[in-house]
Parts: structure tokens; C-alpha cells; sequence
């Protein structure tokens, strides 16, 4: 697969012809035939840089580069663990070698393949992360601060999670989020008809953290908690409830605007607050990944010199 024709680009790229017999024109051997002409290592490397050149060369570019930018660390490793595993155990769901299943989806042909895969990968999303960082402009952040940024919120919630497998059907899914948003009226409902917030969290919430504190999750702000949470505070007035169900990524939220403070200065600590949420919007821009790759080889020079390979390269990232 993919790391064979690798290891193939780099013998006669060393143009060690991975052998020592020699064709009629004087080129290194690699496929004889009687009374054919053989393929020679030449032709093994020109075929091999014009139609897969460009993908392993990127995949080069980036690896060289980005060892030097992170190191490995222990979450890395652990990250990897758990992937791999969890590959393993899929081959066995489909009752195929954990090879098998490797070669077919990702194109690798080992474990120690896929581990750097994984690698690879891993670096490139935590250089997506900085870079999303570094594109961040002041514009953005004075703009987000006067726009959006508020004083710390004290909040409560009810969290009912939708209880669901993760291999279950579409049917099951949507069976099981409508009976959470359903479960989450129910409290709302109660609310109305004069219940206390605080009791209502101790007998519904999900959220075992917060459930014994009467749904209590302290003063929160941008980047705290869930977006979609921490928006649907902002548009409550103090002392009151949500009337509809929050839904985010946690499950369905029944939520109590329990005080707001003033809108603070803006200093060093907002600051980064603020970075981190517009990056995270930075990131999900299409292509972004891709973007922040390219920006990687600028910000190191990068010069293929190889006019071939610089026309297989730009194919390469142009798709």
C-alpha cells in the first residue's frame, strides 16, 4: 500500500536499483522478461513521482517539520493507544485481521504505519490550533469584546442527556433525543407550577458534578462551557429560568440566571479568553487545515526543487 510505494520512491530514489542487474540501455534492473525490454528503476521512479509523488511528499514535508515544531508527548501517545485499540477492536467486530482493515481504510499496511499516521495527524491538528491562534487580529478581539464579552455569569442548570448507543439507528436516535427534550419540558413545566430550581436538580440532572449543588455551575463566561449554553444565558434576565430546552452538545439544559456582574476592563486574562474562543470559529472554516499546512512550509522556506515534483505537489494541495 501507501508505505510500500514509499519505500519503493525512496530505493531508486537512493538509486540503488534495488539490485544489480543492468538492462540493454545500461539502467539498473528491477522486472526482467525474455525477449522484452525490463523495467528499470528509472521507470519505477518516474511512474511513482507522477501519480503518488505529490501526497507523499507532503506527507513528508509535514512530518520533517512539524517533529520540529512538537515534540511527543505522553497525550499523544495515549491518544494513539486508544485509536489503535479501538481500530483493532472494529477489525474484530467485522471479523477481519486488524492489517486487513488498516490496508482498506488508511491505505498502511502495519501497526507501526498507522501509529505514524496517527502521529502525523495529531501534530497537524495541534499546528491548526496555533495557527488558528496566531490569525487571530486585534480587530477581532476589540470587536468580540464590545460585542459580546459580559461580566461573569452565576448560573445554574439541569442537564437530561439523550441516552443512546452510539451504533444505534437514526430511528433510536431521534426516539431517544425527543424523550430527553421531553424529560427537560417536564421540568420546565414543574418551574412554572411553583417548584424549586435547586430540588428539581437533585431529582433530574444528569449532570452528577453539579445535581447535589442545585444545578450550580458558579460563575461562567466565553469559553467556560458550552456556547450554545452560555449564549442562551446571556439572553436571560436575572432570577429567571429558560422556557425552552438549551440544547448543546452535552444534551438538553433547563437553565436559572442566577446574577451577572459588570462588564469588566479588558486585560491580559480576557484577552486569551477571548483568542481562544475566535480561534476555535477560525478553525472551522472550510479548508482551514489545509490553509494553515501551506502557511507551515512559508514560515519555513520550503523550496521544492524538483520541477516535476513541484507540479505533482501543487496538484496535490490544490485538490
Amino acid at each position: 500500500m501507501k508505505k510500500k510505494l514509499l519505500l519503493g520512491l525512496i530505493c531508486v530514489l537512493a538509486l540503488t536499483g534495488c539490485g544489480h542487474v543492468k538492462l540493454k540501455n545500461g539502467e539498473n534492473a528491477i522486472v526482467k522478461f525474455k525477449d522484452v525490454e525490463g523495467i528499470s528503476s528509472d521507470d519505477l521512479y518516474k511512474e511513482l513521482k507522477a501519480n503518488y509523488g505529490g501526497s507523499i511528499l507532503v506527507n513528508l514535508i509535514d512530518e520533517k517539520l512539524l517533529n520540529k515544531l512538537y515534540k511527543t508527548t505522553s497525550e499523544e501517545k495515549k491518544y494513539i493507544s486508544q485509536v489503535v485499540n479501538s481500530s483493532k477492536e472494529t477489525a474484530k467486530g467485522m471479523n477481519v485481521d486488524v492489517e486487513t482493515y488498516l490496508a482498506y481504510y488508511f491505505g498502511v499496511d502495519s501497526i507501526d504505519a498507522y501509529e505514524k499516521y496517527l502521529s502525523l495527524n495529531y501534530k497537524r491538528n495541534l499546528w491548526k490550533k496555533d495557527y488558528a491562534l496566531e490569525s487571530v487580529t486585534d480587530k477581532q478581539l476589540n470587536e468580540y469584546y464590545k460585542d459580546e464579552y459580559t461580566g461573569d455569569i452565576e448560573a445554574k442548570h439541569i442537564l437530561i442527556t439523550v441516552n443512546v448507543a452510539n451504533d444505534a439507528s437514526s430511528e433510536d436516535k431521534e426516539k431517544a433525543e425527543s424523550a430527553a427534550k421531553d424529560k427537560a419540558i417536564e421540568v420546565i413545566n414543574k418551574l412554572k407550577n411553583g417548584e424549586k430550581f435547586d430540588d428539581l436538580a437533585k431529582e433530574y440532572s444528569d449532570d452528577k458534578s453539579t445535581s447535589d449543588k442545585g444545578g450550580s455551575l458558579g460563575k461562567i463566561n466565553v469559553g467556560d462551557y458550552d456556547d450554545d449554553v452560555f449564549t442562551a444565558l446571556k439572553n436571560l434576565k436575572v432570577d429567571t429560568y429558560s422556557t425552552t430546552p438549551v440544547l448543546s452538545s452535552y444534551g438538553y439544559h433547563v437553565l436559572y440566571k442566577v446574577s451577572q456582574d459588570e462588564k469588566p476592563e479588558l486585560n491580559d486574562e480576557i484577552t486569551d479568553k477571548i483568542k481562544k474562543v475566535i480561534a476555535s470559529e477560525i478553525e472551522q472554516e472550510d479548508n482551514f487545515l489545509a490553509k494553515s499546512l501551506i502557511a507551515l512550509r512559508e514560515k519555513y522556506d520550503m523550496e521544492i526543487i524538483d520541477k516535476e515534483l513541484l507540479s505533482t505537489y501543487n496538484n496535490s494541495i490544490g485538490q
